[in-house]
């Protein structure tokens, strides 16, 4: 398990570490009145969005986007490795700041302002290659037709159909719940379960990490939506939300988040050629 050291960097030292490539904002070392503190944002295990790399230091698509906003409006970041469940908690009472990587409920409406779209995902299910089962899934209610027993993280958001059907999953003993989606593949691997669901993207990335798994994607699509940043109704206010907003569209307008879309789309391609290579 990852200790419980919080992982702080100055976005000065992040962008040295990780956005060395990329050209700084005019005036981004200048203290922001929007955020005369640094910026207290939440992480946790959730390649290739965010994940700790060595010696605790916050790597990922999300964190470096994280990053070049706070520098557009002259903010500083400090990023936190907390587990999710316990950083919604903190966002409530606002002793953390921002959560990256969010999706938009009714329920998370109560606690959070959600910026304007900055990226988006999809959530799929995914199976063991050499696994027949799941050649008999072409919509959700399989699941129970088939009693296919399905892995699902403890916390995050994915769609509709399986929040809905929770509770009779559970009651059909076919709900495995597991700590994130690493455990979730692993798992997978070992039999723990016939499917499971996650984003698309984090979970080719964390299975293309192990040589001995081999996942295929079914075609089956739960969610397609757009993702957001979420801000502490109790520590951030209006102001800082249409500045973010405005921060978004300016990097959407540059091509800076489609720049680092390609850049971490471009690592899971390596990744796969490397595994696929055995070199």
């Amino acid at each position: 398990m990852h200790s419980k050291t919080m992982a702080k960097l100055s976005f000065s030292t992040l962008l040295m570490a990780v956005l060395y490539s990329y050209p700084a904002a005019h005036g981004w070392a200048q203290v922001s009145n929007l955020c005369p503190q640094p910026l207290k944002v939440a992480y946790n295990d959730w390649a290739p969005y965010a994940f700790q790399g060595p010696k605790g230091v916050a790597l990922g698509l999300d964190i470096e986007i994280m990053a070049q906003l706070a520098a557009e409006l002259g903010c500083e970041v400090s990023f936190i490795y907390i587990p999710a469940k316990r950083s919604h908690q903190m966002l409530k009472q606002g002793t953390v700041d921002l959560m990256m990587g969010a999706t938009q409920t009714p329920e998370r409406q109560t606690y959070a302002r959600f910026s304007d779209e900055y990226r988006d995902e999809e959530v799929k299910l995914f199976a063991n290659a050499g696994s027949q089962d799941y050649r008999q899934l072409r919509q959700w209610e399989d699941l129970f037709t088939y009693k296919l027993r399905l892995l699902a993280p403890v916390a995050g958001w994915y769609g509709k159909d399986y929040e809905q059907s929770r509770a009779r999953l559970a009651q059909a003993h076919l709900l495995i719940l597991s700590p994130d989606l690493d455990k979730s593949v692993h798992m997978l691997a070992y039999g723990r379960g016939d499917v499971m669901i996650g984003d698309a993207a984090a979970v080719s990335y964390i299975a293309k990490r192990y040589p001995n798994i081999q996942l295929v994607p079914l075609n089956i699509t739960l969610e397609r939506s757009g993702i957001h940043l979420m801000l502490s109704q109790v520590s951030m206010g209006a102001a800082q939300l249409a500045a973010f907003n405005q921060a978004i569209h300016t990097l959407t307008r540059r091509g800076t988040i489609a720049h680092l879309q390609q850049k971490w789309q471009s690592s899971l391609h390596i990744s796969s050629l490397k595994k696929d290579g055995d070199s």
